[in-house]
C-alpha cells in the first residue's frame, strides 16, 4: 500500500487542473471532441471547411487556431494510451512500446524521489527490453538503475550494472555501425534506377559488412538489416533464387532459435518467399506455399491484400485461371477492400480484366475497370509505373478480338511512342520483344498462320530473355509467351 500511497501523492501534486484527454465516451461533447468526430467522418479534410463547420468563419480566425491547438495537445497525450495487443501489428513494436513506457514512468519517479518504486520498474522494463533485443532501451534502463543504485548506495548492484552496461555499449557501437550502413543503403536505393545501378557494387560489400557484424555480436538489429538490404540486393540483381534460398535459411535460423522470434518479421519472410517463387517461375511449389502462409495475414490489413496480389499472379502464370477467379472473388468479397489505397484498387482491377480475358464471367465484368481500361489509351504516369504496358497489352488484344485494324494502328503508334520513351534500357527486353511481335500482327493483317511463322524467332528470344529485377521490371500479369499464344488463339478462331 505504501507505493500506492506514493502515487495517489504524486498524481495530486502533479496532476493538470484540466482533463488533458479527450472524453470520447461522454454523450455531451465539447468542441475538441466535436472537431475530432468531424475530422474522423471526413467532414473537415481542410483548414476552411474546419473553421466553416465549427466557427462558419475564415481559417484565420483565433478560435479555429487555438481549437486545434488543444487538440493537438489531447490527441498527443492519447499515444500513451494506444493498443498494441492487435496480433496484425508487429509483436517488437508490443514490447518497445512496454520498454518504453515504463522507462519513462521509472524516470519520473525518480525525479520525484521515488527510487525503490522507479528500480521495480527498470528492472521490467529490461526485461521486456532484453528479451526482444533492443539494446538502446536496455542501455538506457541500466544508465537509470546505475544512477538509482549511486543514490541509494547499493555498492555491490552498482558495480555489477557497471559492467553489464560497458558489454552492451559495445554492442550498441556495432549496432550504430550497421545502421549508419543500413540507412545510407536506403537512401541511395530510394534514388533513380540509374543511381540504384551504381551503387549496387558499394551495396555487396554492405551486405557482407553487415553479414559479418552479424555473426560477431549474434544482434537482433543488425540481423535485421542485414536481412533486408539482402533481399533488396538479390531483388534489384533479378537473383530471386537466392532469395528462396535467404527466405529458407531465415526460416531454419528462427526454429532453431538463432534469431529472435519477438524481432523477426516471419509475415514479410513467408511474404518475400511466396514472391520469389513467382520471379523463378516455381508456381507449384508458389501456390502450395501461398495456401499454406495465406492465414498468417489478417484481412482487414494491406499485408494481406499484398499477399493475395502474388498468390493471385501465381496462379494466373501457372494458368489456373479458375483457383486465380476464386482468389479475385475473395479479395472483391473482403469488406476492407474500399479501404485499402486506390493505386492497389486500381491493380486489382487490371487484374480482373486480365483474368475476363482468360476466364471471362459476368461477375469478374462487373468487377473489374473492363470498359474503362479500353477505352482510354494511358500516358505514361509514376502512379501507373509498371502497368503502362500491361494496361496498352490489354488494349491491343482487345482490339485483336474485335478484328478492328483501324483502332490496332492506333494502338501500335501508341506502343512505338511508349517504347522510344520509356523502354530505352537494356532490361526492357521482353517489352521490347513482345511489341514487336504485336506490330508484327497488324503487318500481317491479323492473318494466324502469317503471324504464327514469322513470330516464331521472337517468340524463341522471347523465352531465352529472362524476367529482369525488380526495380525495373513492368509487371507480366500474364507471363509474355502465355499472351502470346492467347492473341494466336483469337486470331485462329
Amino acid at each position: 500500500m505504501d507505493d500506492l500511497r506514493k502515487l495517489v501523492r504524486i498524481v495530486t501534486n502533479r496532476g493538470q487542473k484540466n482533463f488533458p484527454l479527450l472524453e470520447l465516451k461522454n454523450k455531451s461533447t465539447n468542441k475538441e471532441v466535436d472537431l475530432f468526430n468531424k475530422i474522423k467522418s471526413g467532414q473537415c479534410e481542410t483548414d476552411q471547411q474546419a473553421a466553416a463547420l465549427m466557427y462558419k468563419s475564415k481559417p484565420n480566425d483565433p478560435r479555429i487556431k487555438m481549437l486545434k491547438s488543444r487538440l493537438r495537445k489531447k490527441l498527443l497525450n492519447h499515444l500513451f494510451f494506444l493498443d498494441f495487443t492487435d496480433q496484425s501489428l508487429k509483436i517488437s513494436h508490443r514490447y518497445e512500446q512496454q520498454s518504453l513506457t515504463l522507462l519513462y514512468q521509472a524516470r519520473t519517479l525518480m525525479n520525484e524521489g521515488e527510487n525503490a518504486t522507479s528500480a521495480g520498474l527498470l528492472r521490467t522494463a529490461l526485461d521486456f527490453a532484453q528479451e526482444a533485443e533492443f539494446t538502446q532501451i536496455v542501455i538506457d534502463c541500466y544508465q537509470l538503475l546505475l544512477e538509482n543504485y549511486s543514490l541509494s548506495a547499493s555498492n555491490k548492484d552498482f558495480y555489477k550494472t557497471k559492467n553489464i552496461l560497458a558489454k552492451y555499449r559495445a554492442i550498441a557501437a556495432l549496432e550504430q555501425e550497421a545502421a549508419d550502413l543500413y540507412y545510407t543503403s536506403r537512401l541511395e536505393l530510394n534514388k533513380s534506377v540509374s543511381a540504384k545501378n551504381k551503387y549496387l557494387e558499394k551495396l555487396k560489400v554492405v551486405v557482407q559488412k553487415l553479414e559479418e557484424l552479424w555473426k560477431k555480436t549474434h544482434s537482433a538489429t543488425i540481423f535485421d538489416y542485414y536481412y533486408k538490404l539482402n533481399i533488396s540486393l538479390h531483388e534489384l540483381t533479378g537473383n530471386f533464387a537466392e532469395i528462396l534460398k535467404t527466405t529458407a535459411l531465415s526460416e531454419e535460423l528462427l526454429q532453431k532459435g538463432k534469431i529472435n522470434k519477438k524481432r523477426f518479421d516471419d509475415r514479410y519472410n513467408k511474404f518475400i518467399n511466396v514472391y520469389a517463387y513467382l520471379r523463378v517461375k516455381e508456381y507449384e511449389k508458389g501456390l502450395q506455399a501461398a495456401a499454406s502462409f495465406v492465414q498468417v495475414f489478417n484481412r482487414s490489413t494491406n499485408n494481406w491484400f499484398a499477399f493475395m496480389e502474388n498468390y493471385f499472379l501465381l496462379a494466373m502464370h501457372a494458368g489456373v485461371y479458375e483457383q486465380a477467379s476464386k482468389l479475385y472473388a475473395e479479395v472483391m468479397r473482403n469488406t476492407f477492400y474500399k479501404k485499402i489505397s486506390r493505386s492497389a484498387q486500381e491493380r486489382w482491377s487490371l487484374y480482373g480484366t486480365y483474368l475476363y480475358f482468360v476466364n471471362p464471367s459476368d461477375e469478374v465484368l462487373k468487377q473489374s475497370n473492363y470498359r474503362k481500361l479500353i477505352s482510354q489509351v494511358p500516358e505514361y504516369s509514376k502512379d501507373k509505373q509498371g502497368f503502362n504496358v500491361a494496361i496498352l497489352i490489354l488494349q491491343y488484344m482487345y482490339f485483336v478480338r474485335a478484328q478492328d485494324i483501324d483502332a490496332l494502328g492506333y494502338r501500335i503508334e501508341s506502343l512505338k511512342k511508349y517504347a522510344g520513351r520509356h523502354l530505352t534500357h537494356q532490361l526492357s527486353k521482353r517489352n521490347l520483344l513482345l511489341f514487336k511481335m504485336l506490330m508484327l500482327l497488324v503487318k500481317e493483317d491479323l492473318d494466324y498462320t502469317q503471324s504464327k511463322k514469322k513470330g516464331e524467332t521472337l517468340l524463341q528470344r522471347l523465352k531465352t530473355t529472362p524476367v529482369p529485377g525488380d526495380a525495373y521490371a513492368e509487371i507480366e500479369i500474364i507471363p509474355y509467351e502465355h499472351l502470346w499464344t492467347l492473341i494466336l488463339e483469337m486470331l485462329k478462331e
